[in-house]
């Protein structure tokens, strides 16, 4: 099997067990959510040892370290706008949104922290 197969497998499977897992939930079936996480992890490890040759190279690593950023930039982006949408609401016309603009607020600034950490981090083990 191919990497590109591997790929379309591990995708029908992780949805497969999402579905399974949201069924279970909504059932209150504990045994169909642990069945299905079972048999879901079990067969994206089997797939993956079935896989000749590498799983990934530059490129694609390259492309996933760019839609990371920009995903990060746009959701901090949208965030904050709605955020600052929220608080304008807050003040002119009910008080209950601004405990969710806050709360978003909050939340964002944590997400950036948390990427300051993991930017030093990262940046004294690789050098840069």
């Amino acid at each position: 099997m191919d990497a590109s197969m591997y790929w379309k497998y591990q995708v029908i499977s992780a949805g497969a067990m999402g579905f399974l897992m949201g069924l279970g939930a909504h059932q209150e079936n504990k045994i169909l959510i642990v069945f299905a996480l079972v048999i879901g992890v079990s067969s994206m490890v089997y797939f993956r040892r079935k896989v000749e040759g590498p799983l990934y190279d530059e490129r694609s690593s390259i492309i996933s370290t760019k839609a990371s950023a920009a995903t990060f930039s746009a959701f901090t982006l949208l965030s904050l706008a709605l955020s600052a949408i929220l608080y304008y609401l807050g003040i002119t016309s009910n008080t209950e949104y601004l405990r969710w603009a806050y709360g978003l607020a909050y939340i964002v600034c944590a997400i950036m922290i948390l990427r300051l950490f993991f930017w030093a981090y990262y940046t004294r083990k690789y050098g840069g």
